[in-house]
């Protein structure tokens, strides 16, 4: 434990949570929101050009205080699932990811480029960490979002990154992917193949197959399908 006596300094002068989040929401969001990118609470954003699709952007936190950022899409077609309950992704205030991309998973490394700082230890901010950060990650999920500009886009790369070896969380860790892949299949023509996906699913979630959210969506994934 450090004691501020022992530093010589003042309470007030330790760096906190509350001090350090305004120079992410400068850094990351002077680089998103000028592309059209949508703040929505602490350290996410959301973009809305391309629909159904939407891009997120949002900077997580790791053990030993530090941030990561995280990007990725939602599809538009799959619901959410939390809480055992299914949900449609309408609005911006409930989509979440259906693909998600994070740059740990490939290496298994948390990458130099993060940030990082110990409450009630250090007394400076951070800001050419959160400098670096932002410079690194926002070019690398804007190349993932050029990629993707249709539903067919978005189902061409999940399926792409299912197939990547990742070294620290799986691609079906997230329990998202899990339902996604499933409407990836219906939106492809492969209806059968992603019904029995969505039964296994409720399977193992315990949840009904005939929830009827989960069923609108189906409708909905059903009859926007390409072959």
């Amino acid at each position: 434990v450090v004691v501020a006596d022992k530093l010589n300094v003042r309470p007030s002068q330790m760096l906190t949570v509350a001090s350090i989040e305004p120079h992410i929401e400068s850094e990351f969001g002077s680089r998103l929101e000028p592309l059209g990118f949508q703040r929505l609470g602490e350290r996410k954003w959301v973009r809305s050009q391309k629909l159904p699709v939407r891009e997120l952007f949002v900077i997580g936190t790791l053990k030993g205080a530090r941030y990561s950022p995280a990007w990725g899409f939602s599809s538009g077609f799959a619901p959410s699932f939390r809480g055992q309950s299914f949900r449609r992704q309408s609005t911006v205030k409930n989509v979440i990811m259906d693909l998600m991309i994070d740059p740990i998973d490939i290496t298994g490394d948390v990458p130099r480029q993060t940030f990082s700082f110990i409450t009630g230890h250090s007394t400076e901010i951070p800001i050419e960490q959160i400098r670096t950060c932002a410079e690194h990650f926002v070019p690398q999920a804007l190349a993932d979002f050029d990629r993707v500009r249709s539903v067919r886009d978005f189902c061409e790369f999940f399926v792409e990154r299912s197939r990547l070896k990742y070294r620290r969380l799986g691609f079906d860790t997230y329990v998202q992917h899990k339902l996604a892949h499933a409407f990836v299949l219906l939106l492809t023509g492969q209806r059968n193949e992603g019904l029995d996906r969505i039964r296994e699913f409720c399977r193992s979630m315990d949840v009904e197959f005939d929830d009827r959210v989960l069923s609108e969506c189906i409708r909905h994934a059903h009859a926007h399908a390409t072959a």
